[in-house]
This record gives structure tokens, sequence and C-alpha cells, in this order.
């Protein structure tokens, strides 16, 4: 297993990052990105298979996860079921 571990918040935009310390990702079969959606258009040609994580924390792709006081409804993306 190779790990890279970075001091200060960065975004993960380009496999040359892994291949600076010596790790190719396309040479790899598991790569784990630590990311939201920056890393897609460097690894999508390079993955077999892409699985989006949804962790803990302050963001989350999924919008129902997060309880919204001050919003007129419907609205998408949270209510899917409504007409115009």
């Amino acid at each position: 297993m190779d790990l890279i571990v970075n001091e200060r918040r960065f975004q993960p935009v380009d496999p040359e990052v892994a291949r600076s310390v010596g790790i190719d990702p396309q040479h790899k079969k598991i790569v784990v990105v630590k990311s939201s959606v920056h890393y897609r258009a460097a690894y999508e040609p390079i993955a077999k298979e892409i699985i989006e994580i949804d962790g803990p924390g302050l963001s989350s792709p999924n919008l129902s996860r997060f309880e919204f006081k001050h919003i007129r409804r419907p609205i998408f993306p949270l209510d899917t079921d409504f007409e115009w």
C-alpha cells in the first residue's frame, strides 16, 4: 500500500501529483482520492469504476442529509415529485 499525506488542504486534480512521488495510479488496482468532483476529469479515463463515498462532515452530494429551514418548497433537487 502506498499513501500520500498532505500537510495543507489540496484537491488532487491530476495523477501527476502521485507520479511526482513515485506512485503511478494507472498501475494500481485501487486508488482512493479524497475530493468532491475535482478528480473526475483526470481519473475517469484511467478508472475501471468510480465509487463515491458520502462520509460525515460539513458537505455532501446528497442534499437530503441537510435540514433546510428557510427555503420555498417544492424545489429541485430536494423535491422531485411536483409539477410547474
